[in-house]
C-alpha cells in the first residue's frame, strides 16, 4: 500500500492512502477534482492558487502562500496609515 504525506512547512498534517483522479475537459484545459480530505487538511478555498512543480517525471502541488496570510493585520494598518500621511513625499520620490 502506498502512503501520501502531506506537509506544511512545519509539521506532517495528514498521512492517506494514494489517490487516483480521472482527468477531465474543462474547458480549454484539463483539470483533475482534489479529495476532500486533501482540500480540508490543506485549508484549500475556491479562488486559493495552487503552485505546480515537475521533479523527476513527478508533479509537486503546493497552495500558494497569500500576502495576508503572512502579513501581521497591525503592521498593514499601520503602513497605510503611514502611506496616507506622507502621501505627497512619497509621490515627490517616485518622480527621483
Amino acid at each position: 500500500m502506498h502512503r501520501i504525506v502531506i506537509q506544511t512547512k512545519m509539521d506532517v498534517i495528514m498521512m492517506a492512502d494514494k489517490k487516483t483522479r480521472k482527468v477531465t475537459q474543462m474547458g480549454n484545459s484539463l483539470g483533475i477534482g482534489l479529495p476532500k480530505d486533501i482540500v480540508d487538511a490543506l485549508n484549500i478555498k475556491r479562488g486559493d492558487e495552487i503552485e505546480f512543480d515537475v521533479k523527476d517525471n513527478r508533479m509537486i502541488l503546493s497552495k500558494k502562500n497569500r500576502l495576508e496570510d503572512q502579513v501581521d493585520v497591525e503592521m498593514m494598518k499601520m503602513l497605510t496609515e503611514t502611506f496616507k500621511e506622507h502621501h505627497r513625499v512619497f509621490e515627490k520620490l517616485k518622480d527621483r
